[in-house]
């Protein structure tokens, strides 16, 4: 299949959220994953936001990051805010994408998670001082 149909079929399956389909079409062409994260809209820059706010907070906290601390990583470091359903509702989405994982003690990213958080942070931050 060519990449542009193999672009047009991804987009429909994002926005349906089928995530068993979006998993298994990233696992089959890789390069997906990296123009995903190149190229956002809005849904992924508000889960990518999220995923970079877990990524600083675990690199601080050294483990799984509490809900709270993810929502107080976005207002303070991103100058975001979010309502805990709201961001309990994007991590899901992201853990069926298996970029993050929840245990017992909070969320963790998984290593595509981690790469996506790099590329956020080196894209929208430049060096921060974590």
């Amino acid at each position: 299949m060519a990449k542009k149909k193999i672009r047009e079929e991804f987009d429909k399956l994002f926005k349906n959220g089928d995530e068993k389909a979006i998993k298994k079409m990233l696992d089959k062409n890789p390069w997906l994953l990296d123009e995903v994260s190149n190229t956002m809209d809005a849904g992924m820059v508000e889960q990518n936001q999220i995923i970079a706010a877990l990524g600083v907070m675990e690199d601080e906290l050294g483990g799984p990051v509490p809900i709270d601390e993810i929502i107080f990583s976005l207002r303070v470091d991103f100058n975001i805010r979010k309502s805990e359903d709201e961001v309990h509702t994007i991590l899901a989405s992201t853990e069926n994408l298996n970029l993050v994982k929840r245990d017992t003690n909070g969320w963790s990213l998984t290593i595509e998670g981690g790469k996506i958080c790099d590329d956020y942070l080196n894209k929208n931050l430049g060096k921060i001082e974590l």
